[in-house]
């Protein structure tokens, strides 16, 4: 039997998303951003709240880098998460985490994470009733070069990728392959 439930995000588990950007005073500033997703292969779209201190940066300076990190890095992702940059702006600071200078945008990559977008600000819609989104073009990906396989293709397992998932607020890995995409379902094809 089937239930009709409130919506809910059920699109879920998804990739934990860190956006690094630096404050008016070149500090580094992160945040962990619980809505985004990939719109093309080289535009991506955040759903943001404008009270964030990250959004001011990104509204100034027009740009950012987006890291996927690894589970063992959970806990920093987590709490620069929950304390806002507006009340500690050192909050990078007391994290294991290590910043250095994007060559491609001025926003900070953050060396834990084994990849991250480089990405300019393309469109922003602000929208009372639908809310604020932030669509970016990426201009380049930095990756660690031990993940990458033949074939230019990732080493998921190596990658260790953290995941949220909303169903329940908890923070999940990768699980093991269920069966090869564009190829599992060619015997349907006889």
């Amino acid at each position: 039997m089937k239930k009709s439930i409130e919506p809910k995000p059920i699109l879920s588990p998804q990739l934990v998303e860190m956006l690094a950007t630096y404050n008016e005073d070149g500090s580094v500033n992160l945040m962990n951003a619980a809505w985004g997703g990939q719109l093309d292969t080289d535009l991506l779209v955040l759903s943001l709240d404008k009270s964030h201190r990250t959004v001011e940066n990104i509204l100034r300076e027009k740009c950012f880098t987006l890291g996927l990190p690894k589970t063992k890095d959970i806990v920093d992702c987590d709490f620069v998460g929950i304390v806002s940059g507006n009340k500690d702006k050192d909050k990078f600071e007391k994290t294991d985490l290590h910043a250095y200078p994007s060559k491609v945008v001025h926003a900070p990559l953050i060396e834990e994470f084994p990849i991250s977008f480089e990405c300019e600000v393309f469109k922003i819609f602000d929208d009372e009733e639908v809310g604020f989104y932030v669509v970016a073009k990426v201009k380049n990906i930095v990756i660690d070069e031990e993940v990458i396989r033949e074939r230019g293709r990732f080493d998921t397992e190596m990658l260790d990728l953290a995941f949220f998932c909303p169903l329940d607020n908890t923070y999940r890995k990768f699980g093991p392959k269920v069966a090869d995409a564009f190829s599992c379902g060619l015997a349907k094809k006889k």
